[in-house]
């Protein structure tokens, strides 16, 4: 974590701070990726895992009904014919086909639905839709192909696979001691290796993609909410994942990007509590070759889930992230608290800003954009709650809370916490549009809330939210002194 300069009154120290903020992004930025694999083989893997989210229950009606480039999923859906199991079987037959999204029917989804079915669903029903990695690889697509000047690239493939479950801990979903669910992931790998082989094309499993966390939030079917248990296991996961696809499947040395999100807080059973989100956090910051895409809760929901928009939205966002960790070899770095200190009532907290300046904005809660109270941040001490007198922008890396009194002891500082339904207002200035637009389609199904005047028939923002989080401040004069 970068050490924060003192705390200083005029513009001309603030300037220095923020001076300061930005040299420490274009390093963090500026480190090279040479971990995971160059997209150089014939057929390129990307697969996901997780629960709900990220097998995209509540996905429906699906938006990205046509192949928008040349990417390839394995059968006739990224997922699997078993909506759970120890089995990928793929939908149709064991074959590359072009990329799009489908519906599946959750009692028998080898039953892909017609737009006449979706639009009889009950309004919470459960089938899976529009998932990430379908926006994620036709975003990663759009920019990989401008980037070689190129149409197209039939000799280097994008291939997407869903190997999750919904309705997981990340205790069933593991190697050891789970639902033998884990085995989807190694089939799914397996089956596109044995494709692959029989064309005597070359295969490499490019990344991995990982939404997961909701049920150690909430602590049901063996999930725990607990930081250092999380990141044990979330740990041991991926290393088991490595050595069984990437390693023992596809054959390769170097281990495959992991792309995760940030778990919404306000699936929470504990008041307060952002373990689980700050276990992804400290994951992406302590291991090689594992980032931190982004927070969901900017995105427009059904609720817990996403809705078809919001997943293909935050979809391109993975998919901007996959680009320049995988492509261009560069590392990623979300939008994230560098520190903060204290003097006084006054707290100032710098951020790790991808593209300043930092900006308020209204994220979608359901179908509308909603203010939060307080822009999301809640504020402590030794004794207790403290109310926050207000919240602005000091400079375009730097966040400065008033507190409602005189602070005692350590204040600490909580961002899109369950106390304020696992949201915030800040976000950064990336001028990055997505390669998709936001689709109204009442017709098979989307109530009247979710023709959004903002959104519709426009390109999805890719600004950068922060992810949740939660730091302590330290006095002005000690980082005054750290700095010197």
């Amino acid at each position: 974590m970068g050490c924060s300069l003192p705390l200083l009154a005029d513009e001309q120290a603030l300037a220095a701070r923020d001076a300061q903020n930005k040299r420490l992004t274009e390093q963090l930025m500026a480190k090279p990726n040479h971990l995971s694999p160059t997209p150089t083989a014939k057929y390129n893997h990307i697969i996901t895992y997780g629960q709900s989210l990220a097998s995209a229950a509540e996905g429906w009606p699906a938006l990205s009904k046509q192949p928008g480039y040349d990417n390839l999923m394995l059968g006739d859906s990224v997922r699997s014919a078993t909506f759970s199991g120890d089995r990928f079987v793929p939908v149709g037959e064991a074959a590359f086909k072009p990329l799009k999204a489908v519906v599946q029917y959750k009692r028998d989804p080898k039953v892909i639905l017609d737009s006449r079915a979706v639009a009889k669903l009950e309004k919470h029903a459960q089938e899976e839709g529009e998932s990430v990695e379908v926006g994620a690889l036709n975003m990663a697509r759009r920019l990989y192909l401008e980037k070689h000047g190129i149409k197209a690239d039939p000799e280097h493939l994008f291939v997407a696979s869903n190997a999750s479950t919904s309705g997981r801990s990340i205790a069933q979903l593991s190697k050891v001691d789970g639902t033998n669910e884990y085995r989807r992931v190694l089939q799914a790998v397996d089956q596109a290796k044995q494709i692959a082989d029989a064309e005597g094309a070359s295969y490499s499993l490019s990344a991995f993609v990982w939404l997961q966390g909701e049920y150690d939030y909430t602590q049901v079917q063996g999930g725990i909410n607990d930081k250092k248990n999380y990141k044990q296991m979330m740990h041991q996961l991926r290393d088991d994942l490595n050595a069984d696809t990437a390693q023992a499947i596809a054959g390769q040395q170097r281990m495959p990007a992991f792309i995760s999100y940030q778990t919404d807080a306000k699936s929470s059973v504990v008041d307060g509590s952002l373990d689980i989100g700050m276990a992804q956090w400290e994951l992406a910051r302590e291991e090689p070759n594992w980032y931190l895409a982004g927070p969901v809760y900017p995105y427009v929901d059904k609720g817990t889930h996403l809705s078809a928009n919001g997943y293909r939205w935050f979809g391109q966002m993975l998919g901007k992230v996959y680009h320049q960790v995988v492509v261009e070899r560069r590392n990623w770095v979300p939008l994230s608290p560098l520190g903060a200190t204290v003097e006084g009532r006054e707290i100032l907290i710098d951020f790790h800003v991808p593209h300043p300046p930092l900006a308020f904005d209204e994220p979608y809660l359901g179908y509308e954009a909603q203010m939060i109270e307080d822009r999301g941040f809640t504020l402590s001490d030794d004794h207790g709650e403290v109310p926050i007198e207000a919240v602005e922008l000091a400079a375009s890396t730097v966040v400065r809370l008033t507190a409602g009194r005189a602070l005692i002891g350590t204040p600490r500082i909580r961002y899109a916490s369950h106390a304020t339904g696992g949201a915030g207002e800040l976000r950064d200035s990336d001028p990055t549009l997505a390669d998709a637009n936001y689709e109204y389609l009442p017709d098979e199904g989307m109530p009247p809330d979710a023709n959004i005047n903002a959104l519709a028939d426009k390109p999805y923002p890719l600004h950068n939210w922060s992810i949740a989080f939660e730091i302590e401040a330290i006095a002005a004069s000690e980082a005054d002194q750290m700095q010197r």
